[in-house]
């Protein structure tokens, strides 16, 4: 057994996770991928009101513990543990949090999978988060002035959007960025043709394009010519234009 204080020793030495690390399913991540769960650490806390927290736990528990904050360097799995503790557990100096809040909030941590210790200050943040936004609506249940429904039923409200965003930050740090967009099916009606790969519009023709224009404009430039009546004893009417004979 091995013995610790939260606020100045590290976790025990542990060889890094990716050697020892047990892993026990196999289960879908919310992104689609596979991924195998991790055991999480079980850690004994010997609380007294007052006194600095003693953790006391097996060397496989600290190996698990560096491995549920994706990391093999002790000193940063401590650092998370001591912020996961403050944060996410309910407590204070004058009565500490025991070992079960300390470890639901670890199976929280490890559960999330973080793979490096980017992801794992993101899960150590996302847990707090949880925390802090469940605290706020089990105020919010319990408020019996609209003053309180109204401060605590706001500060949930953004609390669990925050949540909402970690989880896309999360997601798209793994994919680095990159998006992958798969057609899976391609309907063609009856009589219909279908394209694949870049289509240009034709060309137009320049010098069938000029005769156009050349004959329209003849067309336009063409001497009035009368508008002769059924009837041949009337005399013909001219057309209308713009040009005048004489000046006015």
């Amino acid at each position: 057994m091995q013995q610790s204080q939260v606020e100045t020793d590290p976790v025990p030495d542990a060889p890094p996770p990716h050697r020892t690390t047990e892993l026990v399913d196999t289960g879908t991540s919310g992104s689609g991928g596979k991924h195998c769960r991790r055991k999480p650490p079980r850690i004994k806390a010997n609380a007294a009101p007052g006194k600095p927290l003693d953790l006391d736990m097996e060397p496989i528990d600290a190996v698990r513990l560096v491995s549920a904050f994706g990391t093999a360097e002790p000193s940063f799995a401590s650092w998370m543990l001591n912020a996961i503790i403050n944060a996410a557990c309910d407590g204070g100096p004058a009565h500490p949090p025991g070992a079960k809040a300390i470890n639901d909030a670890l199976a929280a941590v490890t559960g999330i999978g973080a793979r490096d210790e980017t992801e794992g200050m993101l899960a150590t943040q996302m847990v707090a988060t949880h925390f802090a936004a469940i605290s706020a609506l089990r105020r919010l249940k319990g408020a019996e002035t609209f003053h309180q429904q109204d401060s605590n039923g706001n500060l949930a409200v953004k609390l669990l959007r925050t949540f909402t965003l970690q989880i896309e930050a999360l997601q798209r740090y793994r994919g680095k960025g990159q998006q992958k967009v798969t057609v899976e099916h391609v309907h063609v009606n009856a009589g219909g043709q279908a394209i694949v790969g870049v289509v240009h519009a034709p060309g137009v023709n320049s010098d069938k394009s000029d005769q156009q224009t050349d004959a329209m404009r003849e067309i336009a430039d063409a001497p009035d010519t009368p508008l002769r009546c059924s009837n041949p004893g009337r005399r013909p009417l001219p057309i209308a234009s713009g040009a005048r004979k004489t000046p006015l």
